[in-house]
């Protein structure tokens, strides 16, 4: 089956030159802007907007429901170490640069543990340190709200994140100074394998003592 397509003419496509539309825009200098200067100047979020994620590590059972709803694939589970103790289960580390803000991980959790804010601004200039800040595991709700409260610009808690390969130890750089520490142990469900010990080395046999010979 051949079908004609009819192709307009130019002269009917073809707009026709204008000088006075180009000055029109000038009116707009008068009037004031639609947009706000972030972060000079705040805005008004609605409540129980659809933000950053906190979580209670206390109430966190690793479920990992909120993993395998993920539909962005932006949530690993992760064994970690505070105060010198591990983690009882996984613990939910998200990553901002997947993550959709669909909240179906927050809708999912049975425990309540993970939870979202009204925070939602993670500006940076792109620099690669700067972009590993926004893969975290998120911490708890009462901390976050508290800068939250404090500075009221709805802005990243955390300033910079140090990662020590050697030791496996995180550091948080909170807005206010303070410091939050753990370590990252391993990743999935199951939890990690320590380390095998290292098999005790055989000491070197003494030379035995010589003796005297029998004289004959």
């Amino acid at each position: 089956m051949e079908v004609d397509f009819k192709v307009a003419p130019e002269s009917k496509i073809r707009k026709k030159p204008s000088y006075i539309k180009p000055w029109m825009g000038l009116k707009y200098l008068f009037k004031k802007p639609v947009t706000i200067k972030i972060p000079q100047e705040k805005t008004q979020i609605a409540k129980e907007y659809r933000g950053l994620h906190t979580l209670d590590w206390k109430k966190c059972v690793g479920c990992n429901f909120c993993g395998q709803i993920c539909p962005a694939r932006a949530i690993e589970m992760t064994w970690l170490e505070k105060d010198g103790q591990m983690e009882k289960r996984p613990h939910p580390k998200i990553d901002y640069g997947r993550c959709t803000y669909c909240q179906f991980c927050v809708d999912v959790c049975p425990t309540g543990a993970l939870g979202f804010i009204e925070t939602f601004m993670i500006t940076t200039t792109w620099q690669e340190e700067q972009l590993e800040v926004f893969d975290w595991v998120p911490i708890h709700p009462d901390e976050f709200r508290k800068y939250q409260d404090e500075y009221g610009d709805y802005r990243f808690p955390v300033e910079k994140i140090e990662f020590n390969k050697e030791t496996k130890e995180v550091t948080y750089h909170l807005r206010d100074g303070t410091v939050f520490k753990f370590k990252i142990l391993g990743y999935g469900i199951r939890p990690p394998k320590k380390p095998a010990a290292k098999p005790a080395e055989k000491k070197e046999a003494e030379p035995a003592e010589k003796t005297e010979e029998n004289k004959e």
